[in-house]
């Protein structure tokens, strides 16, 4: 029974750890996303004319983390100014601003419940609006920058990376092996 060379041994470790670098990212990224799509209400594109308001609603169930509001909206323009306003559960108010360029914050929840985003355009033109409200998974407690969502992420890159450096160092080694028999055996006599 013929041995597996050593660089065939590594081009196939070397893709071994390239798919698992893939599997694991894939999962981790889509993991995230249902994550992020569950926690928060997306903007898109909504238009909201001169004195004109649009709502966004969000149930919150776990208080600990700070929500988010981040918006942009479209044309950007001197005379246009928005104001966002957070309704609780009760009805009060417990984070409001007024912009004029993009625009992010973030702030304590002091309780559960369903809560609402108000977007009032006090400009003379009409915008289109875009944002989130609600949970960024890199934003921790007491407004902390976690990266451990993304853990699982960056060892799939890693194993990714490793893998193909590995496929070529395989390859290499492949042909060094084969070049080093063709050198060893005789040449055919008739």
């Amino acid at each position: 029974m013929k041995m597996l060379k050593r660089g065939y041994i590594i081009l196939i470790a070397g893709g071994v750890l390239t798919v698992a670098g893939i599997v694991i990212s894939a999962t981790a990224a889509g993991s995230l996303a249902g994550q992020f799509l569950q926690e928060n209400t997306i903007i898109g594109q909504t238009l909201v004319r001169p004195s004109g308001t649009i709502n966004a609603s969000l149930q919150i169930d776990d208080n600990s983390r700070p929500l988010t509001v981040a918006l942009r909206y479209e044309p950007e323009s001197a005379n246009i100014t928005l104001r966002e306003t957070v309704i609780d559960p009760f009805g009060r108010i417990i984070n409001t601003n007024e912009f004029s360029k993009d625009f992010f914050t973030t702030f304590k929840a002091n309780t559960v419940g369903k809560f609402t985003l108000a977007i009032l355009n006090q400009g003379s033109n009409p915008v289109n609006v875009d944002g989130i409200f609600g949970f960024m998974p890199f934003v921790g407690e007491n407004n902390q920058v976690n990266l451990s969502p993304l853990n699982s992420i960056l060892t799939g890159i890693s194993l990714f990376i490793i893998g193909i450096i590995a496929m070529a160092v395989g390859i290499v080694f492949a042909i060094i092996d084969r070049r080093r028999e063709n050198r060893r055996q005789p040449p055919l006599t008739r």
